[in-house]
């Protein structure tokens, strides 16, 4: 049993990179999710029931799971109509959850030009993890080129895309 404690980080460090949050980083943050993306129009039946959302929606509910599943206590969530907060709100915010940082992640651009023919998107996504006295930690900007599971989910849920985008700029979290 012993044995097999030990082989775990060893094997999720080798799978995936950064799985579970590093010693000494935060512990308890609070997630913001921005976007200055409009909603796209539905796709398909699954846009048409699932579409409703707004992207800052996903990012942030996705952004929260993600952090969850890396050993972060996450203690609350905001959602923020437009641009990103300045490092200043983000800290304020931070300080009101009495969290050890708050997570900042922006949805920046989104295309969905060639998901019908390739199944693909292009996702770009901002990071910042900002510590209640309006230190930043961590700043990334982010382009991923996403494929969903299954070509029709891939071709009508640009949420899937999004939540690709958020876990992998989590995963350069600190």
């Amino acid at each position: 049993m012993r044995a097999l404690l030990l082989i775990i980080p060893v094997l999720l460090a080798a799978c995936g990179g950064k799985a579970v949050r590093p010693e000494g980083a935060p512990s308890r943050v609070v997630v913001v999710g921005a976007s200055v993306v409009e909603r796209p129009a539905p796709r398909g039946l699954v846009g048409n029931v699932f579409g409703g959302e707004e992207p800052r929606d996903v990012v942030a509910r996705e952004g929260a799971e993600a952090l969850r599943s890396r050993g972060y206590k996450v203690l609350g969530v905001e959602l923020t109509g437009g641009p990103a907060p300045t490092v200043e709100q983000s800290a304020a915010l931070a300080r009101q959850y009495q969290a050890d940082a708050a997570v900042v992640l922006v949805l920046t651009r989104l295309d969905l030009s060639v998901v019908q023919s390739l199944g693909q998107a292009e996702v770009e996504l901002e990071s910042m993890m900002v510590g209640p006295d309006g230190r930043v930690l961590s700043s990334d900007d982010r382009r991923s080129n996403t494929t969903a599971r299954g070509l029709y989910r891939a071709q009508t849920d640009w949420r899937s895309h999004v939540r690709q985008a958020v876990i992998q700029a989590v995963r350069e979290l600190p």
